[in-house]
């Protein structure tokens, strides 16, 4: 699942997973990925935005691992804003930051990384 307010990003990444044998799901904020959570096939990842409307990424990090089916989901979030600056959350499942501009080989490796092979069939992840 890809999260992003900036349709530009949220574009870029979903080609890109695509491009390399994902299926991602996008919602442009916080609020339409929860609702997208109760109605997709589970994801296997999100990558997520900080600065969004409504909920921004450490808050919906936070409110996803306090729901049981959701809390062993691994997120990380993307962000161009200065990492000094903000709040990250302290739970299991949140893995990491990527710096926008981001480079594609580090979101793949990354994406590659925490998703386990055994949640692929016929080279296709829920992302």
């Amino acid at each position: 699942m890809i999260i992003d307010d900036n349709s530009s990003i949220a574009q870029l990444l979903s080609i890109m997973l695509k491009n390399n044998g994902y299926t991602p799901i996008t919602a442009p904020n916080g609020l339409i990925a929860l609702d997208l959570l109760k109605s997709s096939p589970r994801p296997s990842l999100i990558l997520t935005d900080y600065l969004m409307p409504g909920l921004n990424g450490c808050e919906f990090i936070e409110h996803i691992s306090a729901k049981s089916p959701y809390k062993n989901i691994p997120v990380v979030i993307i962000t161009g804003s200065a990492v000094e600056d903000l709040r990250f959350p302290t739970t299991k499942n949140f893995k990491g930051i990527i710096m926008k501009p981001f480079n594609n080989d580090t979101v793949l490796n990354t994406v590659r990384h925490l998703i386990p092979e055994n949640e692929c069939s016929n080279s296709v992840c829920l992302a």
